[in-house]
């Protein structure tokens, strides 16, 4: 029928000739022309690459979250290494490794932490006393200063820098420094005691019983200033004055080197 339609025909159980039923038949047409199949790869190259994208961004999104994740564990893990972690005072460290002669040891822990906190003022100070006790004395009073520099309040800081020029004999300059200590702490037994101690060696006998006396007001318990005071009326011949001192000391259970005392002459019993 005009090559568009197409009848198909069965026998019927009777043996008659059936009735034409028709149905539709689709034409086989040529192949499809260059534009539109090159359209139709356009298409899907574009759809392809849509769902290339979506799926990479989704890939992303989900790598994004995972680090999101782990860098969150990480710090919790952090903070609770951190809460289970010791601190160790820096300070307390140095001066118990001077206290057990391990001077070189302390400045090493000392240099690390000055390192860490620059700008901290006892960390320097006890890293001077350090290289004080190994004999690096010119090397300690820049710490001494740099300390004093920081923390104008440091007395310790002023003390040591004062006992370290009196080891050099620089009685003066010491002297200057136990001022400025006791300018900061009016009540400081031992810049008392030391201040005594440089007028001795400067000859000034009458002017360092004098703070002594102020030491011991202070602290009657101070065993430096009573040795340093039994020696300065050793050498103005008031002995028995100095075994006043003596016998006090030894009231209130101080302990006294013996050398002071062995070079008293004894005392003069009354009759």
């Amino acid at each position: 029928l005009n090559g568009k339609l197409g009848y198909l025909g069965t026998i019927t159980p009777l043996g008659r000739w059936p009735c034409r039923k028709y149905f539709p038949v689709t034409k086989i047409q040529g192949p499809m022309p260059g534009k539109i199949r090159a359209l139709w790869y356009l298409c899907m190259v574009v759809i392809i690459a849509g769902f290339l994208v979506l799926a990479v961004r989704g890939e992303m999104g989900k790598a994004s979250e995972q680090a999101e994740a782990a860098y969150q564990l990480a710090a919790e893990k952090q903070k609770e290494v951190a809460g289970k972690t010791i601190q160790i005072d820096p300070v307390k460290l140095i001066r118990e490794l001077n206290a057990l002669g391990k001077y070189s040891e302390a400045v090493d822990i000392a240099r690390k932490a000055g390192e860490r906190n620059p700008d901290h003022a006892e960390i320097q100070t006890w890293w001077g006393i350090s290289l004080v006790k190994m004999g690096k004395r010119a090397e300690a009073i820049d710490h001494f200063i740099l300390a004093s520099k920081k923390d104008p309040t440091d007395e310790k800081a002023h003390l040591y820098w004062g006992l370290t020029l009196a080891m050099d004999k620089k009685f003066e300059d010491a002297i200057s420094h136990y001022r400025i200590v006791l300018e900061i702490n009016p009540e400081h037994s031992n810049a008392y005691a030391y201040w005594g101690t440089s007028l001795s060696a400067l000859g000034k006998l009458k002017e360092a019983v004098s703070k002594l006396e102020e030491s011991l007001m202070l602290n009657r318990f101070n065993s430096q200033a009573y040795e340093i005071l039994i020696d300065v009326l050793y050498q103005q011949q008031k002995y028995e004055r100095a075994w006043e001192m003596v016998h006090k000391a030894r009231a209130d259970n101080i302990s006294l080197q013996q050398s002071f005392i062995d070079r008293l002459p004894e005392p003069v019993q009354s009759p």
